[in-house]
């Protein structure tokens, strides 16, 4: 089977890891050849012809994209219009970015959403949508055993709710660092817990990349239908917490008994 992975680029001759680039590699582990097709700019959005598509047997165009672009559109349009191949489009950070995503659900024959309820939203209107959680690319985000886990609790949330209250209580204890590529790794194989905050009510991508890094994991309590609970059972996998007491209170006994801590 050919696909072709169509996503957004900023710095194309960086070798960096990003996320879509960790994504084709995985697929081409899976045994998917894979036609990556980067674009640089999302208001000059330029797609393969559909003569090519056709000559290269594509049978997929997945496309991964987090807000709108009216370029992208035009051209999903004219291959939808001038191929058979399927589109199947990821949605980005949703619920923030559900507004922005109606063109792009009606052009696909599938839309992948990592928001249970976004997933609904789409499909009451007549879209093809599956619920296509946020993940951890193992190639970045693992357990390095020549880190030492000398931090209490790390997170890279920024300015953030309870980061400040967190910081007045456990000062030095409490780690908040912007990071990128792999200094995330670094950070979440030095702590104990990794701190969390969805501040949309949404399930986050933070949660899988720390637990991934052996982090035992705590992050604020969603609604049931967002799915958090489907994945992760509070106190065996993650840690949940629906308020700043209870979160102080969930922190401190996981401090006290640190190897339940590295169980979880």
């Amino acid at each position: 089977m050919q696909w072709c992975f169509v996503y957004h680029d900023p710095t194309p001759e960086s070798g960096a890891w990003t996320l879509p680039r960790g994504f084709a590699q995985a697929l081409r582990q899976a045994g998917v050849q894979v036609w990556s097709c980067s674009f640089r700019d999302p208001s000059q959005v330029v797609l393969p012809s559909c003569e090519e598509l056709q000559q290269r047997r594509i049978s997929v165009m997945l496309v991964f994209y987090a807000g709108r672009s009216v370029s992208l559109e035009r051209e999903l349009l004219r291959v939808r219009q001038g191929t058979e191949l399927l589109i199947v489009n990821e949605l980005g950070d949703e619920p923030q970015t559900r507004p922005l995503n109606a063109v792009r659900v009606q052009l696909s024959d599938l839309c992948l959403s990592p928001d249970a309820p976004s997933v609904e939203h789409w499909r009451a209107l007549g879209g093809r949508c599956a619920w296509f959680t946020h993940w951890a690319d193992t190639a970045l985000f693992h357990t390095d055993a020549s880190v030492q886990r000398q931090r209490r609790i790390v997170t890279t949330a920024g300015r953030r709710r309870y980061t400040g209250f967190l910081k007045a209580v456990f000062g030095p204890w409490f780690v908040n660092r912007r990071c990128e590529g792999e200094q995330n790794t670094e950070l979440y194989n030095s702590g104990l817990i990794a701190f969390q905050y969805a501040r949309w009510r949404e399930l986050t991508r933070r949660v899988f990349e720390a637990a991934a890094c052996g982090c035992c994991v705590v992050t604020n309590r969603l609604p049931p239908q967002l799915g958090l609970e489907q994945l992760f059972v509070d106190g065996e996998s993650i840690v949940l917490y629906a308020n700043g007491w209870q979160l102080l209170w969930r922190l401190v006994g996981l401090l006290r008994d640190p190897q339940r801590a590295a169980r979880i």
